[in-house]
């Protein structure tokens, strides 16, 4: 899977998280993961591409 594709599966994640009928520490956990792994793989790609 390339970078691009698992940053859109980590968006849709992000999106579909608050709807996930999940308690609220989970949710604002899976949220705080899924945001640092999009956070991760935006810098990898900005470091190469330059």
């Amino acid at each position: 899977m390339s970078r691009s594709s698992t940053l859109i599966l980590f968006g849709i994640l992000i999106i579909i998280t608050p709807f996930s009928g999940f308690p609220m520490a989970f949710r604002s956990f899976f949220l705080v993961i899924f945001g640092a792994c999009v956070l991760g793989i935006g810098i990898v790609m900005r470091t190469k591409r330059e």
